[in-house]
């Protein structure tokens, strides 16, 4: 009886130990969970960079049936402008819809009719997957048309955006326009309106040194069905809004409404350490880090600029 009390009491721990022994714990939960997120976020990152290949394959499939690329929208909506509803183009998100097995929503949509009016409004709000980032921490699956914040019909995000060029990166602290002749279209791959169409036969800067889409989960008009889901790059990648940039689309009054990101998130960004991907005209993608030169950015969003590269990746 006295034998058995007396292992039992040495079995026990002390307090003293106990506390130990939750502090050691402690601390390699402290030491491990980096590690965790790191990998978590390795996983995301690579998810991001298997949905933008998806999107470049679905381009150039778009560009083999139709010998030329779809258009980043019209560049403006309405419902009763005559000039504007005549520059109707199909945004290449929703364009590209059936060279991503996404055939059931694009079925959906009336191509006759601009993507505001009320019978491509479900189509319009319908999430694809395949265009959301999972590192962003935005909840919201749906946002508003860029050009009317306040109104009531909400639209499916997307956390990618076209390339249509930049302007002011290359000749900077000089400003340039984003074209190659007055009046033409941007130097991107994805054009608007009723700009002059763009195919592979244009990039004669090469395949694997011109960027199609890329990430912006902040844009302001970044909803895949969109009429300008495309940017003219002005400032450096991932650029944030701060009162002291020497960059115009910097300053405060032109961050986004959420992430602090420049030109109302009309630049290319994203939520990762270090970078942004992307996918190229070649079908491959690319993490392009945040130190890139931007003179080097600016070339490889040209697609006729007969910049010298070099190595970017």
């Amino acid at each position: 009886m006295h034998r058995s009390d007396s292992v039992r009491r040495c079995a026990a721990f002390t307090l003293v130990e106990l506390l130990v022994v939750i502090a050691i714990i402690g601390i390699l939960v402290g030491l491990l969970l980096p590690a965790v997120q790191a990998a978590r976020e390795a996983a995301r990152r690579m998810q991001c960079a298997n949905n933008l290949k998806q999107i470049g394959l679905g381009l150039l499939n778009y560009e083999s049936a139709y010998r030329r690329y779809p258009k980043g929208g019209a560049g403006a909506v309405s419902l009763t402008n005559a000039t504007t509803i005549a520059r109707m183009r199909l945004s290449w998100g929703a364009a590209i819809l059936p060279f991503i097995e996404e055939n059931n929503i694009y079925d959906q949509i009336d191509l006759r009719l601009p993507y505001i009016h009320p019978n491509n409004f479900a189509a319009g709000r319908t999430t694809v997957k395949t265009y959301i980032c999972p590192t962003s921490p935005r909840q919201e699956l749906l946002r508003p048309n860029g050009d009317a914040l306040s109104a009531p019909e909400l639209y499916a995000r997307t956390d990618y955006g076209g390339n249509y060029g930049e302007r002011s990166l290359r000749c900077h602290p000089q400003s340039c326009q984003n074209n190659y002749q007055t009046g033409g279209g941007g130097r991107g791959t994805l054009m608007l309106g009723t700009d002059q169409d763009v195919a592979i036969k244009d990039i004669t800067d090469g395949m694997s040194n011109t960027v199609m889409v890329g990430e912006a989960p902040e844009g302001l008009h970044s909803i895949w069905i969109g009429h300008k889901n495309v940017f003219d790059q002005s400032v450096p990648l991932d650029a944030r809004a701060s009162d002291a940039s020497t960059w115009t689309p910097c300053l405060t009054p032109f961050k986004s409404t959420q992430g602090n990101f420049c030109d109302f998130g009309q630049e290319f960004h994203s939520y990762h350490s270090g970078g942004s991907n992307f996918a190229i005209a070649d079908g491959s993608t690319h993490f392009l880090v945040n130190q890139t030169d931007f003179k080097v950015f600016a070339a490889i969003l040209s697609r006729s600029g007969s910049e010298v590269v070099g190595s970017w990746e």
